[in-house]
C-alpha cells in the first residue's frame, strides 16, 4: 500500500515523540530482563517486588504495589506466587488483623541475589551506550519526565 508524504510525516512525528521513544526503550529493557529472569523462573514484576521487599522488609501488599507501580490486585497474585514458592512470607501485623507484613525468606534472598546479578548485566548493557555525564543527565531527565505525569490530574492538565 502506497504511503503519502503526509503519512510519512505523521510517522516521523510519532517516532520522535518522547512517549514513543520511552516506550521503545522500556519495551526493549523489559524484553531483555524477561529473558534473563526466566532462568530463575521469575517475571519482571516478581523480581521488582523482591527488590522492593529487600529494601523495604515488612511492607504491606498495598504498599508494595505502590512501590512497584502495579495494582493491588496484581500485587496480590505476585505475592501469593512468591509465598507459594517459599521466596517471601507473610507476618501478622499487631495493629491490624487483616494486614500482613511481607518479607523475603532466606531462599528468596538467595534467589534474588543471583537473579539481580543477571538483571544488572542488562542494565549495564544499556549504560554502556552512554558516558558518565550522559548517564547523569539521562537519570535527571527521566526522573523529571516521571514526575511530570506522576501526580494525580497531571495528564488532564497536559491535555488542556
Amino acid at each position: 500500500m502506497a504511503s503519502s508524504k503526509a503519512d510519512a510525516e505523521r510517522q516521523r512525528e510519532l517516532n520522535n515523540r518522547i512517549s514513543t521513544l520511552l516506550q521503545h526503550a522500556s519495551s526493549a529493557m523489559v524484553a531483555r530482563k524477561t529473558e534473563v529472569l526466566a532462568d530463575f523462573d521469575l517475571t519482571p514484576t516478581q523480581y521488582t517486588a523482591m527488590l522492593m521487599l529487600r529494601c523495604n522488609p515488612g511492607v504491606s501488599g498495598a504498599h508494595l504495589a505502590r512501590l512497584c507501580r502495579v495494582t493491588p490486585q496484581s500485587m496480590s497474585v505476585v505475592t501469593a506466587t512468591l509465598d507459594e514458592r517459599g521466596l517471601a512470607s507473610r507476618l501478622p501485623v499487631a495493629v491490624h488483623a487483616r494486614i500482613t507484613a511481607l518479607v523475603l525468606t532466606r531462599k528468596g534472598v538467595a534467589l534474588l541475589t543471583r537473579a539481580d546479578a543477571a538483571a544488572r548485566r542488562v542494565d549495564e548493557r544499556y549504560e554502556q551506550e552512554f558516558t558518565e555525564t550522559e548517564l547523569a543527565t539521562l537519570r535527571g531527565l527521566l526522573g523529571r519526565a516521571g514526575r511530570a505525569l506522576d501526580e494525580p490530574g497531571s495528564a488532564d492538565r497536559a491535555a488542556s
